[in-house]
Protein backbone atom coordinates (compact mmCIF):
# COMPACT_ATOMS: atom_id res chain seq x y z
CA UNK A 1 0.00 0.00 0.00
CA UNK A 2 1.66 3.13 -1.10
CA UNK A 3 0.32 5.64 0.98
CA UNK A 4 -0.34 3.41 4.50
CA UNK A 5 -0.64 5.61 7.34
CA UNK A 6 1.73 5.57 10.36
CA UNK A 7 0.09 6.02 13.99
CA UNK A 8 1.80 6.50 16.64
CA UNK A 9 -0.57 5.70 19.98
CA UNK A 10 0.41 7.48 23.25
CA UNK A 11 -0.60 5.05 26.24
CA UNK A 12 0.35 7.02 29.51
CA UNK A 13 -1.76 4.30 31.80
CA UNK A 14 -2.46 0.90 31.62
CA UNK A 15 -6.07 2.07 31.11
CA UNK A 16 -5.33 2.67 27.85
CA UNK A 17 -4.76 -1.03 26.89
CA UNK A 18 -8.30 -1.45 27.95
CA UNK A 19 -10.13 0.46 26.48
CA UNK A 20 -8.47 1.09 23.14
CA UNK A 21 -5.32 -1.12 22.66
CA UNK A 22 -7.50 -4.57 23.48
CA UNK A 23 -10.92 -3.45 21.31
CA UNK A 24 -11.21 -3.62 17.75
CA UNK A 25 -9.97 0.07 17.31
CA UNK A 26 -6.51 -2.16 16.60
CA UNK A 27 -8.33 -4.01 14.06
CA UNK A 28 -9.90 -1.69 12.21
CA UNK A 29 -6.72 0.66 12.67
CA UNK A 30 -4.13 -2.09 11.33
CA UNK A 31 -5.80 -3.29 8.17
CA UNK A 32 -4.54 0.51 6.65
CA UNK A 33 -1.79 1.81 9.17
CA UNK A 34 1.62 0.73 10.76
CA UNK A 35 1.28 1.02 14.46
CA UNK A 36 3.92 2.30 16.95
CA UNK A 37 3.42 2.52 20.86
CA UNK A 38 4.86 4.99 23.44
CA UNK A 39 4.06 4.38 27.07
CA UNK A 40 5.95 4.65 30.38
CA UNK A 41 5.04 1.01 30.90
CA UNK A 42 6.80 -1.95 29.54
CA UNK A 43 6.76 -3.72 27.01
CA UNK A 44 5.40 -6.53 29.00
CA UNK A 45 2.20 -4.92 29.30
CA UNK A 46 1.77 -5.27 25.71
CA UNK A 47 2.47 -8.49 24.98
CA UNK A 48 -1.82 -9.41 24.77
CA UNK A 49 -1.91 -6.80 22.60
CA UNK A 50 0.15 -8.43 19.85
CA UNK A 51 -1.20 -11.65 20.68
CA UNK A 52 -5.04 -10.82 20.30
CA UNK A 53 -4.63 -9.12 17.32
CA UNK A 54 -1.67 -10.97 15.89
CA UNK A 55 0.24 -7.59 15.00
CA UNK A 56 3.65 -6.66 15.42
CA UNK A 57 4.25 -2.77 16.29
CA UNK A 58 7.01 -0.73 17.55
CA UNK A 59 7.88 0.07 20.78
CA UNK A 60 9.34 2.60 22.99
CA UNK A 61 9.69 2.75 26.73
CA UNK A 62 9.38 6.74 26.98
CA UNK A 63 10.11 8.21 30.44
CA UNK A 64 7.88 11.27 30.49
CA UNK A 65 9.83 14.70 31.57
CA UNK A 66 8.58 16.11 35.00
CA UNK A 67 7.14 19.77 34.76
CA UNK A 68 9.81 22.68 35.93
CA UNK A 69 8.64 24.40 38.97
CA UNK A 70 7.40 27.40 36.81
CA UNK A 71 5.16 25.50 34.27
CA UNK A 72 3.47 23.37 36.95
CA UNK A 73 2.66 26.66 39.06
CA UNK A 74 0.82 28.52 35.44
CA UNK A 75 -1.09 25.00 34.92
CA UNK A 76 -1.88 24.18 38.60
CA UNK A 77 -2.77 28.03 39.14
CA UNK A 78 -5.23 27.91 35.59
CA UNK A 79 -6.49 24.63 36.56
CA UNK A 80 -7.70 25.83 40.17
CA UNK A 81 -9.25 28.96 38.20
CA UNK A 82 -11.19 27.18 35.82
CA UNK A 83 -12.57 25.19 38.78
CA UNK A 84 -13.42 28.60 40.60
CA UNK A 85 -15.24 29.21 36.86
CA UNK A 86 -16.75 26.36 36.09
CA UNK A 87 -18.20 25.81 39.66
CA UNK A 88 -19.53 29.19 39.16
CA UNK A 89 -20.98 28.48 35.66
CA UNK A 90 -22.87 25.56 36.83
CA UNK A 91 -23.70 26.96 40.15
CA UNK A 92 -21.83 23.59 41.70
CA UNK A 93 -19.95 23.64 44.64
CA UNK A 94 -19.05 19.98 44.53
CA UNK A 95 -16.42 21.01 41.49
CA UNK A 96 -14.66 22.29 43.90
CA UNK A 97 -13.58 19.03 45.41
CA UNK A 98 -11.54 18.44 42.53
CA UNK A 99 -8.73 20.84 43.75
CA UNK A 100 -6.49 18.66 46.48
CA UNK A 101 -3.31 19.75 47.87
CA UNK A 102 -0.73 17.03 47.71
CA UNK A 103 0.99 16.54 51.36
CA UNK A 104 4.53 16.15 49.77
CA UNK A 105 7.35 18.26 50.68
CA UNK A 106 7.24 21.82 51.64
CA UNK A 107 8.27 23.07 48.32
CA UNK A 108 5.40 21.45 46.44
CA UNK A 109 2.88 22.85 49.59
CA UNK A 110 3.96 26.38 48.69
CA UNK A 111 3.59 25.54 45.41
CA UNK A 112 0.39 25.17 45.46
CA UNK A 113 -0.47 28.06 47.65
CA UNK A 114 0.59 30.02 45.51
CA UNK A 115 -1.17 28.11 42.46
CA UNK A 116 -4.63 29.28 44.36
CA UNK A 117 -3.50 32.65 45.37
CA UNK A 118 -2.99 33.19 41.49
CA UNK A 119 -5.93 31.24 40.24
CA UNK A 120 -8.17 33.47 42.47
CA UNK A 121 -6.67 36.61 40.62
CA UNK A 122 -6.96 35.05 37.35
CA UNK A 123 -10.60 33.37 37.69
CA UNK A 124 -12.33 37.13 37.56
CA UNK A 125 -12.12 36.99 33.16
CA UNK A 126 -11.95 33.88 31.55
CA UNK A 127 -9.65 35.65 28.93
CA UNK A 128 -7.46 35.88 31.64
CA UNK A 129 -7.68 31.64 32.20
CA UNK A 130 -6.84 31.42 28.70
CA UNK A 131 -3.99 34.76 28.79
CA UNK A 132 -1.73 32.82 31.37
CA UNK A 133 -2.27 29.28 30.22
CA UNK A 134 -0.79 30.18 27.23
CA UNK A 135 1.83 32.01 29.04
CA UNK A 136 2.20 28.35 31.16
CA UNK A 137 2.57 26.84 27.85
CA UNK A 138 5.45 29.22 26.44
CA UNK A 139 7.47 27.90 29.77
CA UNK A 140 7.50 24.41 28.71
CA UNK A 141 10.77 23.04 29.18
CA UNK A 142 12.54 23.61 25.41
CA UNK A 143 14.97 20.69 25.83
CA UNK A 144 11.81 18.68 26.23
CA UNK A 145 10.38 19.61 22.87
CA UNK A 146 13.37 19.32 20.98
CA UNK A 147 14.11 16.08 22.72
CA UNK A 148 10.76 15.03 21.12
CA UNK A 149 10.56 16.82 17.99
CA UNK A 150 13.68 14.89 17.23
CA UNK A 151 12.27 11.64 17.93
CA UNK A 152 8.82 12.37 15.93
CA UNK A 153 10.87 13.59 12.75
CA UNK A 154 12.66 10.51 12.84
CA UNK A 155 9.93 8.34 13.41
CA UNK A 156 7.82 10.27 11.16
CA UNK A 157 3.87 9.46 12.17
CA UNK A 158 0.94 10.46 9.58
CA UNK A 159 -0.59 11.16 13.16
CA UNK A 160 -0.66 10.48 16.96
CA UNK A 161 -3.13 9.48 19.26
CA UNK A 162 -3.48 10.38 23.11
CA UNK A 163 -5.66 7.36 25.04
CA UNK A 164 -5.93 10.01 27.52
CA UNK A 165 -6.02 13.93 28.16
CA UNK A 166 -4.67 14.00 31.90
CA UNK A 167 -1.12 13.63 31.93
CA UNK A 168 0.46 16.75 31.90
CA UNK A 169 4.04 15.11 30.77
CA UNK A 170 2.43 14.55 27.15
CA UNK A 171 2.59 18.48 26.61
CA UNK A 172 5.84 18.75 24.97
CA UNK A 173 4.99 15.80 22.74
CA UNK A 174 2.11 17.59 21.83
CA UNK A 175 4.24 20.55 20.74
CA UNK A 176 6.83 18.81 19.55
CA UNK A 177 4.31 17.20 17.24
CA UNK A 178 2.55 20.52 16.39
CA UNK A 179 5.74 21.86 15.23
CA UNK A 180 6.28 19.24 12.87
CA UNK A 181 2.33 20.01 11.54
CA UNK A 182 1.54 16.00 12.88
CA UNK A 183 -1.94 15.89 13.41
CA UNK A 184 -2.68 15.11 17.26
CA UNK A 185 -5.71 13.44 18.81
CA UNK A 186 -7.09 13.01 22.53
CA UNK A 187 -9.74 10.61 24.02
CA UNK A 188 -11.36 12.53 26.83
CA UNK A 189 -10.96 9.74 29.47
CA UNK A 190 -14.61 9.58 31.62
CA UNK A 191 -17.97 11.12 31.74
CA UNK A 192 -16.86 12.68 34.76
CA UNK A 193 -13.83 14.57 33.12
CA UNK A 194 -14.94 18.14 31.48
CA UNK A 195 -16.04 19.74 34.58
CA UNK A 196 -12.35 18.91 36.61
CA UNK A 197 -10.44 21.15 34.48
CA UNK A 198 -7.64 18.39 33.43
CA UNK A 199 -7.79 19.07 30.01
CA UNK A 200 -3.43 18.89 30.26
CA UNK A 201 -2.56 18.51 26.80
CA UNK A 202 -3.72 20.43 23.65
CA UNK A 203 -4.53 18.34 20.67
CA UNK A 204 -5.91 19.06 17.06
CA UNK A 205 -8.64 16.83 17.93
CA UNK A 206 -10.73 15.85 21.04
CA UNK A 207 -13.25 12.50 21.14
CA UNK A 208 -15.80 12.69 23.02
CA UNK A 209 -18.25 9.64 24.03
CA UNK A 210 -21.56 11.52 23.48
CA UNK A 211 -23.34 14.61 22.57
CA UNK A 212 -23.76 15.10 26.40
CA UNK A 213 -19.99 15.65 26.49
CA UNK A 214 -19.66 17.75 23.33
CA UNK A 215 -21.72 20.39 24.98
CA UNK A 216 -19.58 19.95 28.44
CA UNK A 217 -16.81 20.67 26.26
CA UNK A 218 -18.34 23.24 24.23
CA UNK A 219 -19.62 25.14 27.96
CA UNK A 220 -16.14 24.72 29.73
CA UNK A 221 -13.73 25.46 27.01
CA UNK A 222 -15.25 27.91 24.37
CA UNK A 223 -11.83 28.22 22.74
CA UNK A 224 -11.46 24.75 21.08
CA UNK A 225 -13.82 24.70 18.21
CA UNK A 226 -16.87 22.26 17.88
CA UNK A 227 -15.29 20.61 14.44
CA UNK A 228 -12.33 19.61 16.72
CA UNK A 229 -14.57 17.98 19.02
CA UNK A 230 -15.49 14.98 17.11
CA UNK A 231 -18.25 12.53 18.70
CA UNK A 232 -17.30 8.67 18.48
CA UNK A 233 -18.32 7.25 21.55
CA UNK A 234 -16.03 5.10 23.36
CA UNK A 235 -15.04 1.47 22.83
CA UNK A 236 -14.92 0.34 26.77
CA UNK A 237 -18.64 -1.61 26.59
CA UNK A 238 -18.36 -3.06 22.93
CA UNK A 239 -16.73 -6.20 25.10
CA UNK A 240 -20.07 -6.73 26.33
CA UNK A 241 -21.89 -7.47 23.50
CA UNK A 242 -19.13 -10.01 22.34
CA UNK A 243 -21.22 -13.49 22.55
CA UNK A 244 -18.36 -15.53 22.21
CA UNK A 245 -16.88 -14.18 25.45
CA UNK A 246 -19.81 -15.80 27.32
CA UNK A 247 -18.74 -18.93 29.97
CA UNK A 248 -21.36 -20.93 30.96
CA UNK A 249 -23.00 -20.16 34.42
CA UNK A 250 -21.91 -23.64 35.48
CA UNK A 251 -18.10 -23.03 34.26
CA UNK A 252 -18.03 -19.21 35.79
CA UNK A 253 -19.16 -20.84 39.35
CA UNK A 254 -16.38 -24.04 39.25
CA UNK A 255 -13.69 -21.25 38.39
CA UNK A 256 -14.21 -18.97 41.11
CA UNK A 257 -15.82 -21.04 43.59
CA UNK A 258 -19.31 -19.83 43.20
CA UNK A 259 -23.10 -21.63 43.70
CA UNK A 260 -24.69 -21.50 40.47
CA UNK A 261 -28.41 -22.44 41.72
CA UNK A 262 -27.94 -18.67 44.02
CA UNK A 263 -28.51 -15.42 42.12
CA UNK A 264 -25.69 -13.50 41.99
CA UNK A 265 -25.17 -10.07 43.05
CA UNK A 266 -22.17 -7.73 42.15
CA UNK A 267 -20.76 -4.95 44.74
CA UNK A 268 -18.00 -3.24 43.02
CA UNK A 269 -15.47 -1.14 44.86
CA UNK A 270 -14.54 1.98 44.46
CA UNK A 271 -11.37 3.78 45.06
CA UNK A 272 -10.39 5.14 48.34
CA UNK A 273 -10.78 8.79 47.75
CA UNK A 274 -14.33 8.59 46.19
CA UNK A 275 -15.57 6.01 48.46
CA UNK A 276 -13.46 5.75 52.10
CA UNK A 277 -15.91 4.06 53.58
CA UNK A 278 -16.68 1.07 51.10
CA UNK A 279 -15.70 -1.58 53.22
CA UNK A 280 -19.15 -0.54 55.30
CA UNK A 281 -21.09 -0.53 52.47
CA UNK A 282 -19.95 -4.00 51.74
CA UNK A 283 -20.61 -4.84 55.30
CA UNK A 284 -23.93 -3.41 55.73
CA UNK A 285 -25.12 -5.42 52.20
CA UNK A 286 -23.27 -8.79 53.93
CA UNK A 287 -25.23 -8.27 57.20
CA UNK A 288 -28.68 -7.16 55.49
CA UNK A 289 -28.76 -10.61 53.17
CA UNK A 290 -26.86 -13.32 55.29
CA UNK A 291 -30.94 -14.06 56.06
CA UNK A 292 -30.85 -15.18 52.32
CA UNK A 293 -27.41 -17.01 52.15
CA UNK A 294 -29.33 -20.10 50.82
CA UNK A 295 -30.62 -17.98 47.49
CA UNK A 296 -28.00 -15.32 47.02
CA UNK A 297 -24.80 -14.65 47.16
CA UNK A 298 -22.56 -11.71 46.81
CA UNK A 299 -19.32 -10.93 44.38
CA UNK A 300 -16.66 -8.48 45.41
CA UNK A 301 -14.78 -7.10 42.80
CA UNK A 302 -12.45 -4.41 44.16
CA UNK A 303 -11.39 -1.19 42.28
CA UNK A 304 -8.38 -2.20 40.14
CA UNK A 305 -6.15 0.05 41.99
CA UNK A 306 -7.38 -0.97 45.47
CA UNK A 307 -5.69 -3.85 46.68
CA UNK A 308 -5.79 -2.64 50.44
CA UNK A 309 -6.76 -4.54 53.64
CA UNK A 310 -9.91 -2.74 54.38
CA UNK A 311 -12.54 -5.08 53.22
CA UNK A 312 -10.43 -8.08 54.61
CA UNK A 313 -12.81 -8.02 57.84
CA UNK A 314 -16.23 -8.35 56.30
CA UNK A 315 -14.37 -11.29 53.36
CA UNK A 316 -13.26 -13.24 56.26
CA UNK A 317 -16.55 -12.64 58.22
CA UNK A 318 -18.56 -13.62 55.36
CA UNK A 319 -16.50 -16.15 53.75
CA UNK A 320 -18.60 -18.45 51.39
CA UNK A 321 -21.77 -15.82 51.33
CA UNK A 322 -19.14 -13.03 50.15
CA UNK A 323 -17.00 -14.14 47.35
CA UNK A 324 -13.98 -11.73 46.38
CA UNK A 325 -13.29 -11.98 42.77
CA UNK A 326 -10.09 -9.89 42.05
CA UNK A 327 -9.57 -7.87 39.05
CA UNK A 328 -7.00 -9.54 36.82
CA UNK A 329 -4.59 -6.85 36.36
CA UNK A 330 -0.63 -6.42 37.26
CA UNK A 331 -0.10 -4.82 40.34
CA UNK A 332 3.86 -5.05 40.89
CA UNK A 333 4.58 -1.71 40.74
CA UNK A 334 2.00 -0.27 43.29
CA UNK A 335 1.91 3.49 41.99
CA UNK A 336 -1.69 3.54 41.03
CA UNK A 337 -3.20 4.32 38.16
CA UNK A 338 0.13 4.57 35.75
CA UNK A 339 1.71 1.65 37.01
CA UNK A 340 -1.00 -0.83 36.60
CA UNK A 341 -1.76 -2.72 33.38
CA UNK A 342 -5.33 -4.90 32.51
CA UNK A 343 -4.70 -8.53 31.76
CA UNK A 344 -6.59 -9.42 28.53
CA UNK A 345 -8.34 -12.26 30.50
CA UNK A 346 -9.89 -9.62 32.74
CA UNK A 347 -11.79 -8.52 30.24
CA UNK A 348 -13.96 -11.98 29.60
CA UNK A 349 -14.05 -12.31 33.64
CA UNK A 350 -16.44 -9.09 34.14
CA UNK A 351 -17.88 -9.52 31.04
CA UNK A 352 -19.04 -12.65 32.60
CA UNK A 353 -19.77 -11.35 35.89
CA UNK A 354 -22.47 -8.98 34.59
CA UNK A 355 -24.05 -11.35 32.51
CA UNK A 356 -24.37 -14.12 34.90
CA UNK A 357 -24.75 -11.69 38.23
CA UNK A 358 -28.81 -9.84 38.35
CA UNK A 359 -27.70 -6.74 39.49
CA UNK A 360 -24.73 -4.76 40.67
CA UNK A 361 -24.59 -1.68 43.83
CA UNK A 362 -22.07 0.27 44.40
CA UNK A 363 -21.36 4.05 45.16
CA UNK A 364 -21.90 6.24 42.02
CA UNK A 365 -19.47 3.53 40.17
CA UNK A 366 -19.47 3.90 36.03
CA UNK A 367 -20.19 0.39 36.73
CA UNK A 368 -23.72 1.25 36.55
CA UNK A 369 -22.98 1.86 32.96
CA UNK A 370 -21.74 -1.48 32.40
CA UNK A 371 -24.12 -3.77 33.43
CA UNK A 372 -26.90 -1.14 31.17
CA UNK A 373 -25.63 -2.56 28.48
CA UNK A 374 -26.94 -5.83 29.15
CA UNK A 375 -30.07 -4.08 30.70
CA UNK A 376 -29.25 -5.36 34.46
CA UNK A 377 -29.88 -2.62 37.26
CA UNK A 378 -27.83 -1.06 39.38
CA UNK A 379 -28.65 0.01 43.14
CA UNK A 380 -26.81 2.90 44.69
CA UNK A 381 -25.65 3.43 48.03
CA UNK A 382 -27.01 6.68 49.23
CA UNK A 383 -26.62 7.48 53.23
CA UNK A 384 -23.31 7.62 54.98
CA UNK A 385 -22.06 4.89 57.25
CA UNK A 386 -20.02 7.15 59.14
CA UNK A 387 -20.01 10.72 60.12
CA UNK A 388 -17.19 12.56 58.39
CA UNK A 389 -17.40 16.43 57.98
CA UNK A 390 -15.38 16.11 54.79
CA UNK A 391 -17.18 13.67 52.74
CA UNK A 392 -20.79 12.58 52.54
CA UNK A 393 -22.81 10.68 49.91
CA UNK A 394 -24.48 14.01 49.38
CA UNK A 395 -21.34 15.73 47.83
CA UNK A 396 -20.84 12.86 45.98
CA UNK A 397 -23.99 12.69 44.10
CA UNK A 398 -23.67 16.46 43.34
CA UNK A 399 -21.29 16.15 41.22
CA UNK A 400 -21.80 17.76 37.79
CA UNK A 401 -21.92 14.52 36.07
CA UNK A 402 -24.56 13.03 38.25
CA UNK A 403 -26.75 15.85 36.27
CA UNK A 404 -26.90 13.54 33.16
CA UNK A 405 -29.31 11.77 35.27
CA UNK A 406 -31.83 14.62 35.41
CA UNK A 407 -35.20 13.44 34.19
CA UNK A 408 -33.94 9.60 33.98
CA UNK A 409 -34.87 7.15 36.37
CA UNK A 410 -31.34 5.77 35.89
CA UNK A 411 -30.29 3.78 39.15
CA UNK A 412 -31.97 2.56 42.14
CA UNK A 413 -31.31 4.48 45.48
CA UNK A 414 -30.41 3.00 48.55
CA UNK A 415 -31.32 6.24 50.91
CA UNK A 416 -31.15 4.43 54.20
CA UNK A 417 -29.18 1.18 55.84
CA UNK A 418 -32.37 -0.39 56.28
CA UNK A 419 -33.95 -0.48 52.82
CA UNK A 420 -30.37 -2.93 51.76
CA UNK A 421 -32.49 -5.98 51.54
CA UNK A 422 -35.96 -5.06 50.63
CA UNK A 423 -34.44 -2.78 47.56
CA UNK A 424 -31.64 -5.90 46.46
CA UNK A 425 -34.40 -8.61 46.34
CA UNK A 426 -36.51 -6.46 44.44
CA UNK A 427 -34.07 -5.57 41.94
CA UNK A 428 -33.54 -9.31 41.60
CA UNK A 429 -37.14 -10.50 41.58
CA UNK A 430 -38.64 -7.67 39.61
CA UNK A 431 -36.00 -5.86 37.56
CA UNK A 432 -38.11 -4.07 35.22
CA UNK A 433 -39.18 -2.46 38.63
CA UNK A 434 -36.30 -0.69 39.12
CA UNK A 435 -33.97 1.76 37.21
CA UNK A 436 -36.62 1.77 34.34
CA UNK A 437 -34.51 4.31 31.88
CA UNK A 438 -31.30 2.97 32.46
CA UNK A 439 -30.96 2.32 29.13
CA UNK A 440 -32.14 5.62 28.05
CA UNK A 441 -29.32 7.07 30.60
CA UNK A 442 -27.40 5.03 29.04
CA UNK A 443 -27.96 6.32 25.41
CA UNK A 444 -27.46 9.95 26.70
CA UNK A 445 -23.56 9.69 27.76
CA UNK A 446 -22.18 6.57 25.35
CA UNK A 447 -23.19 7.04 21.38
CA UNK A 448 -25.26 4.15 20.31
CA UNK A 449 -25.31 1.94 18.74
CA UNK A 450 -21.88 1.06 20.68
CA UNK A 451 -21.13 -1.65 18.66
CA UNK A 452 -19.92 1.19 15.98
CA UNK A 453 -17.35 2.79 18.08
CA UNK A 454 -14.47 1.12 17.75
CA UNK A 455 -14.84 1.84 14.00
CA UNK A 456 -15.95 5.40 14.71
CA UNK A 457 -12.25 6.04 16.28
CA UNK A 458 -10.29 3.97 13.69
CA UNK A 459 -12.02 6.11 11.23
CA UNK A 460 -10.91 9.66 12.66
CA UNK A 461 -7.49 8.24 13.41
CA UNK A 462 -7.31 7.30 10.05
Amino acid sequence: MLNKKHILILLPDGVGIRNYLYSDVITHLKKEADLTIWSPLPIEAFSDVSRIHNIDFDYKQIKLHPENSLTRLYREATTYARLLHNSRLKQNETILTNWRRPNYSFKVKILYRCAEFLGRKWTKTYSRILKHEKKGQSKVDKKSIAYYRKALDDLKPTSIFITHQRVPGLMPICMAANSLNIRTTTAIFSWDNLPKARLAVKTDYYLVWSQWMKDEMKAYYPEISEESVLLTGTPQFEFYLDKDRIISRQEFAKTYGLDSDKKWICFSGDDITTSPYDQLFLRDLAESLVSEKENVQIIFRRCPVDFSSRYDDVLNEYKAFVVSIDPLWNVESKTGWVGYFPKYEDIDMQVNLAHHCDMVTNLGSTMALDFAVLNKPCLYFNYNPAVDLSWSTEIIYNFQHFRSMKGFNAVGWINHREEVKSLVLSAIESSETIALDRKEWMKTLVLHPIDENSINIAKVLL
